[in-house]
């Protein structure tokens, strides 16, 4: 399968890290390439009085973060320093992550299970914003993450890109880094629960642009020594990652094409009924 073409797109983060993380190679070779990507952070409100519960409080302490109004600059700055490494616009929409969004996710068991029913419907109304935000046009395409890993804001940005495929968006979902890094049975796990809803993994060339996503990683300093605890040279992590996908073709990252989905059922994440 050819390459994904450099073009007009808008790469769908659910949180400040993640297109650096999972994408970046490929979001620094559009930028090269003279189609600089709209990164658009959707799980990023401020964070105001009662937001921040006990466990999300924890999350914040492994940041070295324990002021919410720090919480919110130091994560934005970091934010903005990656998008600049990678040539790309920045937008933040006023969702609010997982762990603030009341008791429901109080837990890293909650936080990487099942959508909470109620929020099946957060999926329609980020497909509709997106499709109002002034970056987007007519024949954009929309990247999301796969939902590797299970993370809730996750699938809820993957179950967003099957509502968009289904009015006529070409859709591709990126492998979640560093989930499909620290535990390689993830990536087959989440492929088997989506069934149809993808098409086969295409391998995107990122050789040129492997640098920058390295910089772009480091940009998130509050990040790095959390999410790569299992390693004391991420870069060596990502690249050795990169290079095992694309084998003899050299460093890649993996996309699959998301097929349509628009119910509210457990299809709507990617469950074929």
């Amino acid at each position: 399968m050819a390459p994904i073409a450099a073009r007009p797109a808008l790469f769908l983060a659910p949180h400040y890290d993640d297109v650096a993380l999972s994408c970046g190679g490929t979001a620094a070779s559009f930028a090269a390439a003279g189609h600089p990507p709209h990164i658009v952070t959707v799980f990023a409100s401020e964070l105001v009085h009662g937001m921040v519960g006990g466990f999300a409080a924890w999350k914040h302490e492994r940041w070295g973060l324990r002021d919410p109004d720090a919480v919110h600059a130091t994560r934005r700055a970091e934010d903005e320093r990656a998008a600049r490494t990678l040539g790309c616009s920045l937008r933040w929409l006023g969702l609010p992550d997982a762990i603030y969004r009341g008791d429901r996710y109080a837990s890293d068991g909650a936080l990487y299970g099942d959508l909470h029913p109620e929020e099946h419907a957060l999926a329609d109304h980020l497909a509709e914003e997106v499709l109002h935000l002034p970056e987007w046009s007519q024949g954009m395409l929309a990247v999301v993450p796969l939902g590797v890993g299970r993370h809730v804001d996750h699938q809820l940005v993957f179950a967003a890109g099957r509502r968009l495929a289904a009015r006529g968006v070409e859709v591709w979902a990126y492998e979640d880094l560093p989930y499909g890094i620290h535990t390689p049975s993830a990536l087959p796990a989440r492929l088997q629960e989506l069934g149809a809803a993808v098409g086969p993994a295409l391998l995107q060339p990122v050789g040129p642009g492997l640098p920058a996503k390295l910089e772009a990683i480091a940009a998130y300093a509050t990040q790095v020594p959390v999410i790569f605890r299992f390693t004391s040279d991420f870069r060596s992590a990502v690249r050795a990652h990169a290079l095992a996908a694309g084998g003899e073709s050299g460093p890649a990252e993996r996309f699959w094409r998301v097929r349509a989905g628009d119910n509210a059922g457990p299809f709507a994440t990617g469950t074929a009924p």
